[in-house]
């Protein structure tokens, strides 16, 4: 009953994914404090306001009812994010158009079974979108295609010219190619989504120290790639 949306069509979506980079940008010309991973001075999300977690919860537990309205105003809220999310990952519009589609039919498949632990609604809705990244990128390596992230990281190896078609065009997602895909998954969870590092830890699986150091290390490859000559 919910066709897929357009990713291109909703302005606020296209407002929020445009923005995200003043934020990245800022943490990445933060003066460095040495070698502590941990940059949340730095790089920390607006935590959810608690009448946002509320409001949200009301419309899951709506949702667990079946209510048709319910379902689809998440769907609404969440393909767009899905997308970007796996946009980002695999740099392919058909093939994050289908894995977005594909997260919203089984996250409304599954949302009976969804408990509130304290956690996002979106980290459990992401914790699906990666878990079927990683089945794709399974499939793919089993029947010996190329896999779409490493279509990227090879586009655009040369890190001089990442770093000048980044600053020409003022956006860092272009940088975001030369990571690797569980430090963009870290950018995407942490600067575009605003998730913080237990939810983005419950999303891949990973503890919220790991999750520091991963972030630490994908803002030095980034800043590595957009200036080169500080070395």
């Amino acid at each position: 009953p919910y066709p897929p949306l357009s990713p291109h069509v909703s302005v606020f979506e296209q407002m929020r994914v445009a923005t995200w980079d003043t934020r990245l940008t800022r943490s990445l010309n933060e003066p460095r404090t040495g070698s502590s991973p941990d940059e949340e001075a730095q790089a920390k999300p607006s935590a959810q306001p608690k009448e946002e977690v509320s409001t949200e919860w009301e419309l899951v537990r709506r949702a667990q009812q079946y209510d048709n309205d319910a379902i689809h105003a998440i769907y609404e809220t969440y393909y767009p994010k899905i997308y970007n999310y796996a946009f980002m990952q695999m740099g392919d519009v058909q093939a994050a158009e289908d894995l977005a589609s594909d997260v919203m039919l089984k996250m409304i498949e599954k949302v009976q079974t969804y408990k509130f632990q304290g956690l996002p609604f979106g980290a459990w809705v992401f914790r699906i979108a990666r878990n079927r990244l990683i089945d794709l990128h399974r499939r793919r390596k089993r029947r010996g295609e190329v896999d779409l992230s490493e279509t990227i990281a090879t586009a655009v190896a040369n890190p001089q010219v990442l770093a000048e078609r980044a600053l020409e065009r003022g956006q860092i997602q272009v940088a975001l190619k030369h990571l690797t895909p569980e430090q963009r998954q870290v950018i995407v969870l942490k600067f575009i989504e605003g998730f913080d590092n237990r939810s983005v830890g419950k999303i891949m699986g990973r503890s919220e120290g790991a999750i520091k150091s991963l972030q630490h290390r994908a803002l030095g490859a980034l800043r590595r790639v957009l200036h080169p000559d500080e070395g």
